[in-house]
């Protein structure tokens, strides 16, 4: 048991943002039932007898909303790369990060530390092409960024506007995708066409009642899954397709335990 005062946060926390309704949940479940799984820490190099995060921010920060003044941790003698290393593997692990963070952490990693897109891959349990498109995800527009954040598109949306040229094509293209709810196929094929603007490329036709309906269970059943659905039906609603997106293996198999396919 350790102060909750003595801990200062991870100078690599990849997580750039805490939701506020989910941490005063977890804070309630604390001031209720305690810190039930530990923090993890390491001595601090800037503060004689502090500690400093490692893994289990949410945690911390939830307990000092709860009012206790100490916390269960395990302290861990690591180095700046095995801390920023437990970091990021317990985030991605978790699948609490979105696209955006893991790519910016997975980036800093990489350079800080001089590591190869298959090193950092082996080490963070991802396969090495998934790190190049998180790390390169960071390339794009701030704004855009900020549309995979909030969930307005998907990381894969954000791969296909990285074939579009940087700048106001590329910002246009990704307006146009969140406004008429662009598949990623249809992102993808005005990103190639790089020299006619998207204002000059087919748009679908005006919504009917039908395009409702499917826009209302893609919602409905994305906000159930936890991911982005996409439904494509013929024209006489009868036979289609339902396309569901993850991120990950752990996001996979959280989408399955919510579809309560049985596990072997």
């Amino acid at each position: 048991m350790i102060e909750v005062g003595g801990v200062t946060p991870s100078r690599y926390q990849p997580r750039r943002s805490f939701d506020e309704t989910t941490l005063q949940q977890l804070a309630d479940s604390i001031a209720r039932a305690g810190v039930m799984q530990p923090i993890i820490v390491r001595p601090s190099k800037d503060a004689a007898g502090g500690f400093e995060l490692v893994a289990g921010e949410r945690r911390w920060r939830a307990a000092q909303r709860a009012g206790l003044a100490r916390v269960p941790a395990i302290v861990r003698d690591l180095s700046d790369e095995e801390s920023a290393e437990w970091g990021l593997v317990e985030n991605v692990q978790r699948d609490e990060l979105n696209a955006i963070e893991r790519g910016f952490a997975l980036k800093e990693m990489a350079e800080r530390f001089n590591l190869a897109h298959a090193e950092l891959a082996q080490r963070v349990g991802l396969d090495r092409s998934s790190v190049a498109n998180l790390i390169r995800l960071t390339e794009l527009e701030p704004e855009i960024r900020e549309m995979i954040t909030s969930g307005k598109l998907s990381a894969g949306h954000g791969k296909a506007l990285l074939m579009a040229p940087p700048g106001a094509l590329r910002l246009t293209l990704a307006k146009e995708a969140v406004m008429r709810s662009w598949s990623v196929r249809r992102l993808e094929m005005a990103a190639r066409d790089k020299d006619v603007p998207p204002a000059a490329a087919p748009l679908p036709h005006e919504p009917t009642v039908r395009d409702a309906v499917v826009r209302d269970i893609e919602r409905r059943v994305g906000q159930h899954l936890g991911t982005k659905v996409e439904v494509y039906a013929d024209r006489a609603g009868k036979r289609g397709r339902l396309v569901i997106e993850y991120y990950g293996l752990d996001h996979f198999e959280g989408i399955l335990q919510r579809m309560n396919v049985p596990q072997e």
